[in-house]
């Protein structure tokens, strides 16, 4: 990393540059700020920076354009995108024009350090291999003779480089060539690349490089030459005279960027198909609303209306749910932590929940632990971490079946069973059941309606509290889960109850 390096803050909000310069400022960063498009052009124009930090959505010139200007007249120069929850898309597709990497809002101060210490070692990468092009002097075989120079640089690089003589001959690469590429051959080095890579993909692109004198980029899947999404870079190595004395291919890992556009896609599926249904539902009540009820019958009336309240509860807890991962997630959550009476929390729980349960004709029975037991928690978050869990208990369970909520206090801990006769989980899909967006998709859930956010929100919840999560399931029988925490100092008392009523 260059001494005292320069960085160059794009936003329109001031909290985000002067966050972002006190992030930077105190390892020994000079940072300057634009409050817009415009500005940040004219700085550009001025001076040169070693790292840009860009909003996308800015009034006026947007950063798009900034990006677009960037690339044309300092086409080397490490963007990162700084981006809001609601816009991960576009910071993909300013990824994909060539921005260097991006962050979301809100984001930690070690984040955004982190993320600009890697663009500022690629950035002294690309300048070391503009140094490698611009010796006149050198062939392609005495630039690797100065290995000792360029040992601690190809080390550290995460990113695999090839370099190959215009013959097609491997002359060297990094460490992290070996590791990142399927090579046939052990060593490789003085070896023809068509005998080191399978894919020949890959070897047509270097010779695309080599015969047409230009920088080549593709994209590689899992399986072809690694087991990651990969995007090579394969330029030509030139003298003054134009003479073509090798190519550099450098391999970056997309993996990431891969993932979040099919998280992105799965989440914009999920989204619609969840709000369809229930839109349908609430559509229909507003007609017959608007007609007065004059063309349906009474009942009718009170059962499409029955569906639209539940329809939009279930859109509330949808909406709920996205909130509280993104909080949870971010880690930017407080928990207002407060000692909890656990036996009456269970039972105003259960309260709850047992008009849902008794329109299935579900027996919902709570077994408390003999001994009154209290636990340092946040009530809310707690509490609706309790009810997910056993919302879905009832939800699961056939209409005569049973849930049965235990809790027991051992060594410390208080753990909480919440047990049901409902259709259980296949082993298959036991490990995933706390992913995001994951549902169990078979005949017996087709009619069963919910987002797959609700468990990866429980995990978080109990976590965050000192707990753990367990799970038994077995398909067609019925499934177990066990909430444990520890339990609050001098807790157990069989006198004193907390009297949660007045929450």
């Amino acid at each position: 990393m260059p001494d005292c390096a320069r960085v160059l803050i794009i936003d329109d909000e001031q909290v985000i540059r002067d966050g972002c310069e006190r992030s930077l400022s105190g390892n020994g960063y000079s940072v300057s700020k634009a409050e817009n498009g415009e500005n940040g052009i004219q700085f550009l124009k001025a001076d040169i920076f070693d790292v840009v930090l860009l909003d996308l959505m800015m009034p006026g010139i947007d950063g798009f354009e900034v990006l677009s200007w960037i690339r044309e007249h300092h086409p080397s120069m490490p963007v990162v995108v700084i981006t809001g929850f609601a816009t991960v898309d576009k910071a993909v597709l300013a990824m994909k024009q060539g921005a260097f990497d991006f962050v979301g809002k809100p984001f930690t101060p070690d984040y955004i350090r982190i993320v600009v210490k890697r663009a500022l070692e690629k950035r002294a990468l690309q300048k070391e291999t503009e140094k490698l092009k611009s010796e006149k002097a050198l062939d392609l075989m005495t630039i690797i003779e100065e290995q000792s120079r360029l040992k601690t640089v190809f080390g550290c690089m995460m990113e695999a480089v090839l370099i190959t003589n215009r013959e097609g001959i491997v002359v060297h690469h990094n460490p992290a060539a070996v590791k990142v590429l399927q090579i046939e051959t052990d060593p490789f080095i003085g070896k023809s690349l068509k005998q080191s890579i399978s894919d020949q993909k890959l070897v047509k692109m270097v010779c695309e490089a080599l015969e047409q004198a230009k920088h080549v980029t593709r994209e590689f899947e899992p399986g072809t030459i690694s087991r990651m999404y990969l995007r090579a870079h394969s330029s030509p190595v030139q003298t003054s005279e134009g003479t073509i004395l090798g190519a550099v291919t450098v391999f970056e890992d997309i993996t990431t960027h891969k993932m979040i556009d099919q998280q992105k896609s799965e989440f914009v599926a999920m989204v619609a198909h969840e709000l369809r249904a229930p839109l349908a539902s609430v559509e229909q009540m507003i007609y017959a609303m608007k007609a007065g009820c004059s063309t349906f019958e009474g009942t009718a009336c009170e059962h499409l209306h029955t569906r639209m309240t539940a329809r939009t509860k279930e859109l509330l807890q949808l909406i709920a749910n996205l909130l509280s991962l993104s909080r949870l997630e971010s880690e930017n959550i407080v928990f207002n932590l407060e000692a909890i009476n656990g036996n009456t929390l269970l039972e105003n729980i259960v309260e709850v929940l047992t008009p849902q349960a008794q329109n299935k004709n579900i027996a919902l029975t709570l077994s408390p632990a003999e001994v009154d037991w209290t636990f340092n928690a946040d009530f809310d978050h707690i509490r609706s971490a309790f009810i997910n869990v056993m919302g879905n208990a009832v939800k699961y369970t056939p209409e005569g079946g049973q849930v049965e909520v235990k809790s027991k206090v051992s060594s410390g801990l208080v753990t909480i069973e919440i047990s049901d006769t409902g259709i259980g989980i296949e082993k298959d899909s036991l490990p995933h059941i706390f992913d995001r967006f994951f549902r169990v998709k078979d005949k017996t859930t087709r009619l069963i309606t919910g987002s797959g956010l609700g468990l990866s929100v429980v995990k978080k919840v109990v976590e965050a509290h000192n707990g753990f999560v367990d799970v038994v399931s077995e398909h067609g029988a019925g499934t177990t889960f066990s909430l444990s925490f520890p339990l609050a100092s001098n807790s157990i008392s069989s006198n004193q109850t907390q009297n949660m009523s007045s929450k």
